[in-house]
């Protein structure tokens, strides 16, 4: 049991004995400044024997080992991230060095240039260095995998040495003499042994966390093996398929595994894709819905179904789409000059999302919401709707700009400076937009209403931000701009919640006596105001008004319960008596019904009276020679 307890410690521990690297033992090489240069030689000269340099070469590897000590547990514990300062803490630093080279570049200063380029170098180093520090502790968090840390600690290690400090080492030097009489050349002394310094300093200890990865993060076979690009290299090594994807990968610059894996990816999401829109239907309503009403959850769960079906499966074809991409092409400059659009159309989806969400939103809860607040229109909750909509769209084509690097702040500036001519090019659609807010907050007619112009007739189909359609009676549609209609004379006949107009004129004939059509006149007013149908004083209950009240709430609200029959008129060939009523419903069809009863009343009532109706007739007397009279009633 020991002998197995041995083996399982060699083959866990062993490898990181062996992959781990230990801290030179050769310290790293430093300058000094001339302050401490002066002081080493001022020593007595007995006291700089074999054993004190020894001393000093212990205490500097010492210092080097506390260094990286404190670096990687400053890594562990997370203490960059508060104490280090932002990335652009020096820019304003460098900004001003920079504009003092151009100025020394004009004055052809050559010294003070190289002073300060090396002053410039030491500020961007140290703040690459900082960012990486931070970046390896923001790469902890996320789970990045091995490759990750490698690639930031060998970018940040390639940019130290791209700098070729080694092209200022004979300008120290000869400027080391000058130091002490020169400001400028003591400032470059300084600034190169701080740059040399720093260097050495940041790539040692850069080194050393790539050489120790493990030290400051775990490994993981998960994060750092079992990936896509494991997945395709296990399958372009299975037998029968390595030679065919040798010449795939040649002929087609993509492998067998490479083309396989990213089929399965494609197949992988169009079957989950179900499944995600119900798990996220389900989580949504389960924030939103407070109330236990079954039939209302099972609406909502219907409505948000419907809403996020199309962007969700379309936004898991992209995302399948995108993986396949990574995994199949190669060329990084394509890919980058993809992922900008790829990133539009997953903004574009996730408003439209949002949209259809609060569309549907509306379309649950739009009606009592109306029933609650009668102020409320639906032509408003619709345009505030379309407004939404546009924002949105806006919204995207910002994004858009910006990940094509567009600066957006300087398309605002230019907008700013045109706005005139923007104006101008833009009256006539300006002039609808607010023409459509003053129909909407004037209230004159609203979509469904019966309304006629001079110009058309007919029913309002829609209250657009530019336009307003309307719908004939002949089933024709007519589109107006609302510049026009908001200026026109309107007559809605839809304005009227009691009352539509019934006048009639009933000719009785001269034969009929006097008391008769009286009595006749009198029943006829009796039937109208006990008619279920007609709108009188007994019918409809009309609210007491104030004392003084600057529009009457009935000429308002459209109520009309006039009742008025009269003995009118000697026409030519009847006795006329007026009918001047109201129908209770102002609807048509319901108008067509009431006056038909009314005319059936009338009908019999003439009759009960000894009365009857009058026809278009003439009488005509014709005189002969003989002066004989005959009568011709026609």
């Amino acid at each position: 049991m020991q002998i197995f307890y041995k083996f399982l410690f060699i083959i866990l521990f062993l490898p990181q004995f062996l992959l781990s690297q230990d801290i030179p033992t050769t310290p790293i090489k430093l300058l000094a400044k001339e302050s401490q240069q002066q002081q080493a030689i001022a020593k007595p000269t007995e006291q700089t024997n074999t054993d004190d340099l020894t001393q000093n070469i212990e205490d500097q590897i010492d210092s080097e080992n506390k260094l990286v000590d404190d670096v990687i547990n400053n890594i562990n514990n997370e203490s960059y991230l508060t104490t280090l300062p932002e990335k652009n803490y020096y820019d304003n630093e460098i900004l001003f060095l920079t504009n003092r080279i151009n100025a020394n570049n004009l004055q052809k200063n050559t010294l003070a240039v190289k002073r300060d380029e090396l002053r410039v170098e030491f500020l961007k180093e140290k703040a690459t260095y900082e960012d990486t520090l931070k970046n390896i502790i923001l790469g902890k968090q996320e789970f990045r995998n091995k490759k990750y840390f490698e690639e930031i600690l060998k970018n940040n290690i390639k940019q130290i040495q791209n700098f070729k400090l080694d092209d200022y080492a004979s300008l120290y030097e000869s400027e080391s003499k000058n130091s002490s009489v020169n400001k400028v050349s003591a400032d470059l002394v300084d600034n190169y042994i701080e740059l040399y310094n720093q260097k050495h300093t940041q790539l040692f200890v850069l080194q050393y966390l790539y050489s120790n990865i493990q030290k400051f993060r775990a490994s993981n076979f998960f994060i750092d093996e079992f990936n896509l690009k494991y997945l395709i290299d296990k399958i372009d090594n299975v037998k029968g398929i390595s030679f065919i994807s040798s010449l795939t990968s040649y002929h087609l610059n993509f492998s067998i595994g490479e083309l396989i894996i990213a089929l399965l990816i494609i197949l992988f999401f169009r079957l989950i894709n179900r499944y995600l829109i119900v798990i996220i239907t389900n989580f949504i309503s389960k924030l939103l819905i407070k109330d236990k009403n079954h039939n209302l959850e099972e609406n909502i769960l219907f409505h948000l179904k419907d809403a996020i079906n199309s962007p969700v499966i379309y936004s898991l074809y992209l995302f399948s789409i995108q993986l396949s991409m990574f995994i199949l092409v190669k060329d990084q400059t394509f890919i980058n000059s993809v992922m900008p659009w790829i990133n539009t159309i997953y903004m574009a989806l996730l408003t439209w999302a949002i949209y259809a969400i609060l569309d549907n939103s509306i379309s649950i809860y739009a009606q009592n919401l109306l029933e609650k607040y009668q102020n409320v229109r639906k032509e408003m909750i619709v345009f505030i709707l379309k407004i939404i909509k546009v924002v949105l769209i806006l919204v995207v084509v910002l994004f858009l700009f910006t990940q094509l690097g567009i600066d957006v702040k300087a398309i605002a500036a230019s907008l700013g400076v045109g706005g005139i001519a923007i104006a101008l090019a833009a009256k006539d659609t300006l002039a609808n937009f607010f023409a459509s807010l003053n129909i909407m907050t004037d209230n004159s007619f609203s979509q469904g209403d019966w309304i006629r112009t001079n110009d058309f007739e007919g029913t309002v189909v829609d209250i657009r931000m530019r336009t307003t359609r309307i719908r004939t009676f002949d089933n024709a549609m007519i589109t107006v701009p609302n510049s026009q209609i908001a200026n026109a004379h309107i007559m809605n006949w839809s304005k009227r919640k009691i009352g539509r107009r019934i006048k009639m004129s009933i000719g009785v004939t001269y034969e009929s006596k006097m008391e008769d059509i009286v009595n006749l006149k009198n029943d006829i007013h009796d039937m109208l105001l006990n008619h279920p149908k007609i709108a009188t004083n007994k019918t409809i209950n009309i609210s007491k008004t104030k004392a003084f009240e600057a529009i009457k709430r009935e000429d308002l609200d459209g109520i009309k319960n006039t009742l008025l029959v009269f003995v009118d008129e000697y026409s030519s060939s009847s006795i006329d008596i007026l009918v001047y009523c109201f129908s209770k419903s102002p609807v048509w069809e319901e108008w067509l019904i009431a006056k038909e009863e009314v005319m059936v009343e009338i009908s019999k009532l003439v009759e009960k009276n000894n009365c009857a109706f009058a026809y278009p007739a003439q009488t005509i007397f014709l005189k002969n020679d003989n002066e004989t009279k005959e009568k011709i009633e026609d």
